[in-house]
């Protein structure tokens, strides 16, 4: 028997929380909050509740009566006296008049799916009931389509009507080490199969190969089919999306190469890939330089997803027949190498933290490559960068460097501040080669970025 030890903690969302905050001292009577399932919302959302006056509940898929019946039961376990609603229009009639308040409608989308109306329903109720009153309402998503359509969207009843509107995101790499202490050599890894979203975090301590065998390549456990029942809550032909994610993830990045590999006409393939941008797992890049370019590829934004579509989805008929061996030896394989490109997120999120480089991307022309360009139009100032997942010697380095420095050359900055860096797992020597003007980190350097 596998027994899995599960964290279970409330972590850094001090950014959110004050947000919420300002809102509840402003007034504020609509708030909308959405983001991806098990990003956490629900747990931000209670622990803004604690030490207030305020109503969590939980939209279901009973259908809209039923979810107005629980609603009014909650409502008289709160107050404390019977009480029963013919609409929500009505229960917001009484809840206007209980001053300072918080309601929080968890789900919301639920109930946009079994009565469509409602939205119009909610749209009086902030025009009408709640204009004047001391209730904060906040009305919550994990579909992040039908919360981006149907409640934000220009032609939604609600659209231009919320004071507040959040986007829950995964944590940054930094924001785990609350979580799980500075080994950011296991964080790296860990960031590369949980992208920072909570629920998943929960299911690892040590982010050792064998936990993520666990955690992924065993046909029981909670990872091995959350990915496909993620985009079956978010789209119609899920598995047609699931090709095209796969296709990326094994690095046909090119339209044409996703067409080639996924089997769907490329004609076809920009409305697909326009959703999975919407909803944060694809991401269209362009030479950092030339942002029209036609060059563009697209790339997996999302590392669970990335991470999921590598390594389990092609081996996912072995798996589920409990043939997992070679799934797994691909894994062995060939993580150390995935999480390259998981490093160079990493180190763009530092260098957006320690630079004045508000624009960072990679650059790429006629087979010659650049890792992190960071550019500061208003002082014209670049920092070009490369980005090794492995241990660095000296003189390894200066060669990365030199190289680095003919490289920038093709890039036409005439004129322009130029400094030219390397971020490694470990770099011998690096005090010799920042004396000799090179910027040189290493995985010990993250640690200024966090508190004692």
């Amino acid at each position: 028997m596998i027994i899995i030890i599960m964290i279970r903690k409330f972590v850094n969302r001090k950014r959110e929380l004050e947000t919420l905050e300002k809102l509840y001292e402003k007034g504020a009577n609509l708030v909308v909050i959405y983001g991806r399932r098990r990003v956490g919302k629900t747990a931000l959302l209670r622990k803004f509740l604690e030490e207030k006056r305020g109503i969590y509940f939980l939209c279901s898929r009973r259908g809209y009566e039923k979810d107005l019946k629980r609603f009014s039961q909650e409502l008289s376990k709160f107050f404390g006296i019977p009480l029963s609603f013919e609409d929500f229009e009505d229960a917001f009639e009484f809840l206007s008049k209980q001053g300072k308040l918080v309601v929080v409608i968890d789900e919301f989308p639920y109930l946009i799916e079994s009565y469509k109306p409602v939205v119009s329903v909610f749209q009086r109720i902030v025009d009408l009931v709640l204009e004047g009153s001391e209730v904060m309402l906040i009305l919550c998503g994990s579909s992040i389509g039908m919360m981006e359509k149907d409640v934000l969207g220009y032609k939604a009843p609600l659209y231009g009507r919320a004071q507040g509107i959040m986007k829950v995101k995964p944590f940054r790499f930094f924001d785990m080490v609350e979580w799980y202490g500075r080994d950011f050599e296991k964080l790296v890894r860990l960031y590369g199969v949980t992208w920072g979203v909570p629920r998943y975090m929960e299911f690892f301590r040590e982010g050792s190969d064998e936990e993520i065998i666990r955690n992924f390549f065993d046909p029981s456990s909670f990872l091995f089919n959350e990915a496909k029942l993620l985009l079956m809550e978010e789209l119609r032909n899920p598995a047609v999306y699931g090709e095209i994610i796969e296709a990326i993830a094994l690095g046909n990045t090119r339209l044409s190469e996703i067409a080639n590999y996924s089997m769907i006409d490329a004609k076809d393939l920009p409305a697909y890939l326009k959703t999975l941008q919407e909803l944060g797992i694809v991401k269209r890049i362009t030479p950092i330089t030339k942002r029209n370019a036609k060059r563009g590829v697209y790339v997996i934004e999302d590392e669970y997803f990335r991470f999921y579509y590598r390594f389990v989805n092609p081996y996912y008929e072995e798996i589920e027949s409990l043939n997992p061996e070679p799934a797994i030896e691909d894994f062995r394989k060939n993580f150390n190498s995935y999480l390259g490109e998981t490093f160079e997120k990493v180190s763009k999120e530092f260098l957006l933290a320690i630079g004045d480089y508000p624009k960072i991307g990679k650059w790429w022309y006629k087979g010659e490559e650049i890792d992190l360009v960071a550019l500061n139009e208003r002082e014209k100032k670049a920092l070009f960068v490369e980005v090794k997942w492995r241990g660095l010697k000296e003189r390894e380095a200066k060669r990365i460097l030199k190289r680095l420095e003919k490289k920038s050359m093709l890039i036409n900055l005439d004129g322009w501040i130029k400094d030219y860096g390397v971020i490694a797992r470990r770099v011998e020597g690096k005090e010799s080669l920042r004396d000799e003007g090179w910027l040189v980190w290493d995985l010990e350097d993250f640690n200024s970025l966090v508190g004692d």
